[in-house]
């Protein structure tokens, strides 16, 4: 059995799958019915003895319930499964195991990294689909167009996120402790977000391209991808180095 097979498997065996079109796939539809039956479900409520009366609800807001989740919501998801699927010395029985029989940084990582995101860009489009579904159906057309754009960049915001864990597998071992350097990283750049020319460059921007695109104009946004592309290759060619210079660790 070849690395692209088991780790094929072992994607499906351990629900890492299932956990990725499930939460996607749910944002996806459940985004735009949410969208569509607030105004009712709010329909008579006061605040402060004023009444809360919400707008008619417009195809945008949607796909914006949509691309909010999935940039918070989603990117968490994706950065807990690839977390699970590549770190290599999480576990030293199987790091050894593992590394007995692949001795190169790239036969350890890259099958575990290429299928783990392919799986979740293909669940963020069925999720895109799914949105751009239900918003059509429930609250009104939405060209399919701007939103298959977004759907790209958001692809490329989930590349930089996975390459982004793989560094940290690199530097440390444990599954939550990569997960958390990888947040915390995020965390920071959301941060920066609002120091004054600085959004238009960071990887973030990527993050709910699909409602920018759709409501208003995203402005230059490429300079992100650029940005998102160039630190995704350096990230995942820095892990590959380091885990194939990486000693292998000892069982306790």
């Amino acid at each position: 059995m070849s690395p692209w097979q088991l780790e094929l498997l072992r994607l499906m065996r351990t629900r890492r799958l299932v956990a990725l079109f499930a939460v996607f796939v749910i944002l996806g539809f459940g985004g735009p019915v949410l969208v569509h039956y607030l105004p009712e479900l709010l329909k008579g409520s006061t605040t402060n003895g004023a009444k809360l009366i919400l707008p008619a609800p417009k195809p945008v807001d949607g796909v914006q319930n949509f691309a909010n989740n999935i940039s918070s919501l989603g990117t968490l998801v994706v950065v807990m499964v690839v977390a699970a699927s590549v770190s290599v010395d999480a576990n030293p029985v199987l790091a050894v195991f593992y590394r007995t029989r692949v001795r190169s940084g790239a036969g350890l990582l890259l099958p575990r990294f290429v299928t783990v995101m392919t799986a979740s860009v293909l669940a963020l489009a069925f999720g895109t689909v799914g949105a751009w579904y239900e918003t059509s159906v429930l609250i009104g057309p939405l060209s399919f167009g701007p939103l298959a754009i977004g759907f790209l960049l958001e692809a490329v915001w989930l590349l930089f996120v996975g390459s982004s864990v793989a560094f940290f597998s690199s530097v440390t071992r444990s599954v939550l402790s990569v997960a958390g350097a990888a947040v915390g990283m995020f965390l920071v750049l959301a941060l920066l977000e609002s120091v004054p020319g600085v959004l238009s460059w960071m990887p973030t921007r990527l993050a709910a391209s699909a409602s920018d695109l759709i409501g208003r104009p995203a402005g230059p946004i490429w300079h992100a991808v650029v940005i998102a592309a160039a630190a995704s290759l350096l990230g995942l060619g820095t892990a590959v180095n380091r885990l194939g210079k990486r000693d292998v660790p000892r069982s306790r």
